[in-house]
């Protein structure tokens, strides 16, 4: 950046803070005017000589001009903004229509067919509305109070959602007392007293209001003002104040709150201090006057803030008031912050705060690593951490955050408080913080915030749907905090052009009005708080300098083995169109989850005796391969299970041929017997944890899971090998259930050693919380899975018997199949991969993964046809994995596809192998298995249409469908199975 540009950047940042100091006192804000608010503000009459007359007609006109041509009121998403918008302004139209007092236009008639149209515009919105997403602060008692007081006026709205919205409305009020207001006590609801319009007496109110305001909320004041017996100069004074210096500036709109002085300071500090910008950036004066400013507020209100003066405190406000202090060298005590809002696992915004708020943990966690002892607060720091990792990780595509409505907001937080961590724990100033944490949480969430920020970018380098200026900073930001991270080397040229692009196009849209991105009752936008991010993301300098030694320790990622897969998988159809960055990426995001899943691998299943497990290494990019791929971005718990599942698939067809098959099969019955007694004794524990504790929650819980599954606790598809396998050591550190098999093992062994596999499956949480439908679905496909090995142990041993009479001139050609082919492959062959219980699991974990879990559950029709399109998945992926693997199978005499009677006819006159001939045939057979996948996943798209939920899932659905695929891509490409 030129030196010219620097310093224009630098004016810009001291007359942007400068805008901070220009109104009276602490009466500043630059919220932009919300449509409910006005509307509220707009429905206050007053008494006059002449009559009852409308306090503020020049609101009651905004909303006139600001109603839209489909005559209802815009919003940023579809869902509850528009309707509190709509229904706010809907109330204010009838009203004015009712009484038309000094207000002459519009005409009657024009009035009317404005409320006919906003009616309809309120009832499209309600029907299309899913109560069961909204997760909008406040909207279980503000849109309930609207529709009462619209039924009042014979407008009653009847939609699917009401009934849980009115649940919601109930539980809230049934915390939350009318009467409460009463007392002295502040609460978050006197910010929104309108919801309670014939609830409660709002003279007993009075004693709360502070400058005139109620928690400076312009429609709670002009509740109060409407329904108080008597009339309030000081009220009127203040709405006046908010119409004349508000971001309306005269011209009748309103703010959802005003003042916002601290939370609109502290933001716009920090976001410049922390990118770049310097004291004498901003001004030092300046700079002086906000430390005064901000050091006596905090300590008038014993260390705690909200988001202006005399408010209810909350952590969001007090966090960032706090690393504001400390950036300009005034560090504060967070004693307050910690005894007033840390919770057991999180910190909560404020009292009775119904949800965690994602961008609240992230500014604490922020304020503390700020702290000039931070290790003081290490449990502190690791409850954030923890909590912020665990939201990243189960979330799923984007984390939803209460305070904003853009998805790259939360990254950005997420990447500057993870990579402030690093910082702090790098250089030995959280000793005693734990080490696994950084390595298999931490770096992972930057590394994922990063790369899927990178692939989401617009062609015109902007971010967000509507290519918002404030969105591609929050963008750019992020990028610029993960660089921070190792292993990134090979990425820096698309990660700075990916940023040279963003910014050119902020360059090109300056000015531009800023974006209602950020949540109060509705969505609203900041002049100043948008100006900020936009010059912190012009300013910041890259991080990639601050790539320390001690975290790049933690990981190997080895250039060299990078390139040579990059290479291979840009090969394979599957990934042949991707952009070898982005098959690059995934393969160093595979090698971040490496250390936690070798931590865990012989955890369930020994390996004594077996060679190098190969596909070890290959199985995590099979998933992060797909997940970016099409930008899927499955949640990441759903990753490290997946991933988890596909070694120990691989793990169980290993020790099922080379333990059970080998010293008993001859004892089919037995094992049969065995596993059915596991998932006997597995059913009886279930049934005695489905009685409920005391405190609602399932007893299941609270059981006593054995060492192998709490090992892989917090996480867990397919492995698709044809089960040949077997011959590692372990570097000779056997464990004791390994060194009883060299001796040959008991019955009791194997049963140990099952038991803790499928106790693994069934006593997954996904599993054990589903559905009884979904779990039994589960139940019947392991146990079919494992038992096909033992079917396929039977055949593998009559073929090597028939060998054996054959002698030298032996026929590849099974002479005794148990059936034919197409009944083979399609049964014990597709069930020996595995493909049919991990989809059966895999489906629960999806239910777990949606809020509304009936956007995950399947009606007859997909339950079906999902089936069907698995079975076929598994048909295909095992002739794929059999075409791999002919030679291999021949040494092992193993039955593969090719030694059917079926592929007689395609063998030579001569009696000889033609290798090259026998699998032209079978993968003849595999693409008709994949066309007819192809078939059935298109129907359930079909089915799917108009339901988003369920097209969610039905990309994950295909997503698993190209994983499998993938393991049979790479069988075709190279065997990668363990020999025997």
């Amino acid at each position: 950046m030129s030196p010219a540009k620097t310093f224009d950047l630098s004016t810009q940042a001291s007359k942007l803070v400068g805008r901070l100091f220009s109104g009276q006192n602490d009466q500043v804000g630059f919220m932009t005017c919300a449509i409910y608010d006005t509307a509220w503000v707009s429905m206050i009459t007053k008494d006059s000589p002449e009559g009852p007359q409308w306090l503020f007609p020049e609101c009651f006109n905004y909303l006139l001009q600001s109603q839209t041509e489909g005559q209802g009121w815009e919003s940023v998403e579809p869902g509850i903004d528009g309707i509190l918008n709509t229904g706010a302004a809907l109330l204010a139209l009838v009203a004015h229509c009712k009484q038309r007092l000094q207000i002459t236009s519009p005409s009657d008639d024009e009035l009317r067919r404005r409320i006919e149209s906003a009616t309809a515009s309120l009832k499209d919105q309600l029907e299309a509305w899913d109560v069961a997403s909204a997760d909008r602060v406040g909207f279980e008692i503000l849109l309930p109070s609207i529709l009462r007081l619209l039924e009042r006026e014979n407008l009653t709205f009847d939609f699917p959602g009401r009934p849980a919205l009115m649940k919601l409305n109930q539980t809230k009020l049934s915390k939350l007392k009318p009467e409460f207001l009463y007392s002295k006590q502040k609460t978050t609801a006197l910010h929104s007293l309108e919801a309670f319009v014939g609830m409660i007496d709002f003279d007993k109110v009075s004693h709360h209001k502070q400058s005139g305001a109620f928690m400076a909320s312009p429609s709670s004041t002009a509740a109060y003002l409407m329904y108080s017996s008597s009339w309030d100069n000081e009220a009127e004074e203040y709405l006046c104040n908010v119409i004349r210096n508000g971001a309306g500036q005269g011209n009748g709109g309103v703010p959802s709150a005003f003042p916002s002085t601290y939370f609109e300071m502290t933001w716009v500090l920090t976001t410049l201090l922390e990118n770049s910008f310097t004291v004498s950036d901003i001004g030092e004066k300046q700079a002086q006057c906000a430390a005064v400013f901000l050091k006596k507020a905090i300590e008038e209100h014993s260390g705690l803030l909200g988001f202006a003066c005399n408010l209810e405190a909350d952590a969001d406000d007090t966090a960032k008031a706090l690393l504001a202090l400390s950036i300009l060298g005034d560090h504060t005590s967070p004693t307050g912050l910690l005894k007033e809002f840390e919770c057991e696992t999180h910190f909560r915004t404020y009292k009775g705060e119904r949800n965690a708020s994602f961008s609240a943990n992230c500014n604490v966690l922020l304020a503390l690593l700020s702290q000039p002892n931070p290790s003081l607060y290490t449990s502190q720091i690791e409850k954030a951490t923890k909590f912020l990792c665990n939201m990243w990780w189960e979330s799923d595509t984007f984390i939803e955050d209460k305070w904003s409505v853009s998805p790259y907001y939360p990254y950005m937080l997420l990447t500057e408080a993870l990579s402030k961590l690093l910082a702090v724990w790098d250089s030995g100033n959280l000793p005693s913080f734990p080490k696994t944490l950084i390595r298999d949480r931490v770096l992972i969430s930057i590394y994922q915030a990063l790369i899927r920020t990178l692939q989401k970018q617009n062609p015109d380098g902007s971010w967000g749907h509507r290519g918002s200026r404030e969105e591609t900073s929050y963008a750019i930001l992020t990028i610029l905090n993960a660089c921070c991270i190792p292993h990134l080397d090979s990425l820096f040229p698309v990660i700075d052009t990916s940023i040279d692009n963003g910014r050119q196009f902020l360059e090109l849209h300056s000015g531009e009005a800023p974006d209602p991105l950020w949540i109060e009752k509705v969505t609203y936008g900041s002049a100043v708080l948008c100006e900020s991010y936009v010059l912190a993301a012009l300013k910041s300098h890259h991080k990639r300098e601050q790539a320390l030694a001690n975290i790049r320790s933690l990981v190997d990622v080895p250039e060299k083995s990078v390139k040579k897969y990059v290479a291979f998988y840009s090969s394979l159809p599957l990934f042949s169109g991707m952009e070898p960055w982005k098959v690059r990426a995934a393969l160093i995001e595979a090698y971040l989850f490496l250390p936690q899943l070798r931590q865990i691998r012989l955890d369930v299943f020994p390996r004594t005796h077996m060679e190098e497990d190969k596909y070890f290494e290959y199985i995590p990019f099979t998933w992060t391969g797909n997940s970016n791929h099409n930008n899927t971005f499955l949640p990441t718990k759903t990753l490290r299970d997946m991933m988890i599942l596909s070694f120990l698939n691989y793990q169980a067809d290993e020790y099922m041929e080379a333990v059970v098959g080998r010293y008993f099969g001859t004892e089919n019955e037995a094992i049969i017997s065995l596993i059915d007694d596991i998932f006997s004794d597995i059913e009886d524990s279930l049934k005695g944890a489905t009685n409920m504790e005391e405190d609602g929650s399932p007893a299941l819980k609270k059981m006593k899971l054995t060492k192998h599954h709490s090992a892989f606790s917090g996480s867990s598809p397919t492995k698709l090998g044809n089960g040949h396998r077997t011959k590692e050591s372990n570097n000779g550190t056997d464990t004791p259930g390994q060194k009883k098999l060299q001796a040959g093992p008991s019955l009791q062994d194997v049963s140990e050693v099952l038991r803790s596999f499928i106790k693994y499956i069934m006593l997954h949480p996904c599993v054990s919380e589903a559905t009884s439908l979904d779990r039994s679905r589960v139940k019947t496909e392991l146990r079919t899975f494992l038992l096909s090995h033992m079917e396929q142990s039977e055949d593998n041993m009559q073929f090597s018997k028939q060998l054996d009479q054959q002698g030298s001139k032996a026929d590849i050609t099974f002479q005794k199949p148990r059936s034919s082919y197409y009944n083979w492959v399609h049964t014990t062959s597709a069930n020996h991969t595995s493909c049919p219980y991990s989809f059966a699991f895999y489906q629960c974990l999806l239910a777990t993964e949606q809020k509304n879990r009936t956007a995950a559950s399947l009606g007859i029709q997909q339950r079906y046809i999902s089936e069907a399109m698995c079975r076929h998945l598994a048909t295909l992926c095992r002739m794929y994995n059999d075409y791999g693997s002919v030679a291999r199978d021949r040494d092992e005499r193993n039955l593969n596809s090719v030694n059917f009677p079926e592929f007689a006819p395609s063998s030579p006159s001569d009696g000889g192998s033609d290798d090259d001939s026998l699998r032209k045939e079978l993968l003849l057979l595999a693409e008709y298995e994949r066309e007819q996948m192809e078939t059935a996943l298109g129907k359930l798209e079909d089915l799917a249409a108009n339901d988003k939920g369920q097209q969610r899932v039905l990309q994950k659905v295909r997503m698993f469908c190209d994983v499998t695929d993938l393991y049979g891509q790479i069988y075709v490409a190279r065997d990668i199975a363990s020999r025997m």
